[in-house]
């Protein structure tokens, strides 16, 4: 019986190495093979992009952060009296009772000359070699 037993054993490996030496398992090996690789290339890409989006999501919640403190600033300086009286004077130009109001006017006058526009002329136009001057 053992010797049955044995023999078994030898046919069974030798047909087993004969279904994975075929060529019908190794093509479908080589095809699992390249599905994985595929899966793990599309997983990768995923990665990079999900990187990327979130520097970018970073970078926008850092700059809504300070638009955010901005605002802020803004809400306590209009929360005072000053505040709303400077904002009152620049939006509506408005002055309390007494007050005067000095405009400084710039004593020079220039005065612009206005040249007509040149005609085309064989004297005026560049060289074709001056074009970079």
């Amino acid at each position: 019986m053992r010797y049955n037993k044995k023999m078994f054993d030898f046919h069974q490996k030798r047909k087993l190495k004969g279904i994975i030496n075929s060529r019908l398992t190794q093509a479908i090996i080589l095809l699992l093979a390249v599905m994985v690789g595929w899966s793990a290339y599309i997983r990768y890409d995923i990665a990079i992009d999900m990187r990327d989006r979130r520097q970018i999501a970073e970078q926008e919640a850092l700059s809504l952060e300070a638009r955010r403190e901005h605002l802020a600033e803004q809400v306590e300086y209009l929360s005072s009296e000053r505040g709303v009286e400077a904002e009152l004077r620049r939006q509506f130009d408005v002055a309390l009772p007494g007050e005067q109001v000095v405009v400084i006017v710039d004593e020079k006058k220039t005065e612009q000359i206005v040249q007509p526009l040149a005609t085309s002329s064989n004297t005026n136009r560049a060289k074709w070699y001056q074009f970079w001057r």
